[in-house]
């Protein structure tokens, strides 16, 4: 009898993109693109989806809409924050990822004020 095939272990990166985007990514292992994805959908808990949905929903709240290069935290220090809240989310994840998973974290670099 033949067993079923062995999915191949996933791969996900937690990376912000403005505006509806859930900030989680799964990577496709047919073609190798990152494709977002709800963290309950890829079976995280439901404190852990929540906590980024605030995360995201920090990040989504400095789009410049008119100059969205403009987007920026209102000090360093919240910029920071934002920062460290990311890296428990990434730690969390990480806790809960299967044997086999991996996590990749890519956060933006410079949305601190500019002066």
């Amino acid at each position: 009898m033949a067993g079923k095939p062995e999915r191949p272990p996933r791969q996900f990166r937690l990376m912000p993109e403005w505006l509806g985007q859930s900030g989680l990514w799964i990577r496709d292992p047919a073609d190798g693109v990152f494709d977002a994805i709800g963290a309950e959908e890829a079976g995280f808990s439901e404190a852990l989806a929540d906590r980024i949905e605030d995360w995201m929903d920090e990040f989504d709240s400095i789009f410049d809409e008119e100059d969205p290069k403009a987007s920026r935290f209102a000090s360093a220090g919240d910029f920071e924050a934002w920062c460290r809240e990311g890296e428990v989310i990434a730690a969390a994840l990480r806790a809960e990822l299967r044997p086999g998973e991996s996590l990749e974290v890519i956060l933006p670099e410079g949305l601190g004020p500019t002066s």
